[in-house]
């Protein structure tokens, strides 16, 4: 990992660097996805985050090398008590493969804990075998099952983990 990344919360103002991580992040789905399939359009996603982010139940953490983004993870509160969810985590290019993911995913889990969650849930794309290889390797679990998003357009599956605490 580059030792000029630094690490800052987000806040709702973050939202267009952070639907554009998400936007490049959409690209790569293109490669598994159904022929004709779009992304969210990148005004609606920054209307989502920024909409969530205005919540007291949202927290992210945004990655950056020098000013330029590397990449983010957000967590919100789930409707399952004791329960956090992953609501993303994306990297830009040049930064896969690097640690970042990983480093990531640790500041993630000690927001969670902070928070005194117990358990988490994640969802990601029945295709997205890179992702899904990332989240098996940091200890999460799926039953396999996918369900079609009509929001997203895709199969996810749905991961969780347990004992954070």
């Amino acid at each position: 990992m580059a030792p000029e990344l630094t690490f800052c919360e987000a806040a709702a103002s973050d939202a267009p660097e952070m639907a554009e991580t998400v936007g490049i992040g959409f690209e790569t789905y293109r490669a598994f996805a159904p022929p004709g399939w779009q992304p969210p359009p990148f005004a609606v996603e920054v209307a989502a985050i920024r909409s969530r982010m205005v919540g007291h139940d949202a927290w992210a953490l945004l990655a950056r090398d020098g000013d330029a983004p590397a990449g983010h993870i957000a967590l919100l509160a789930d409707p399952t008590p004791g329960t956090v969810y992953l609501w993303q985590l994306f990297l830009r290019p040049p930064y896969w493969g690097t640690g970042l993911a990983d480093r990531l995913h640790e500041e993630f889990l000690e927001a969670a804990r902070a928070r005194a969650y117990r358990h988490a849930r994640l969802r990601t794309p029945f295709d997205q075998a890179r992702s899904r290889r990332f989240y098996e390797r940091n200890g999460w679990q799926t039953d396999g099952v996918a369900s079609f998003e009509d929001k997203l357009g895709l199969d996810l599956l749905v991961y969780t983990r347990d004992g954070l605490t």
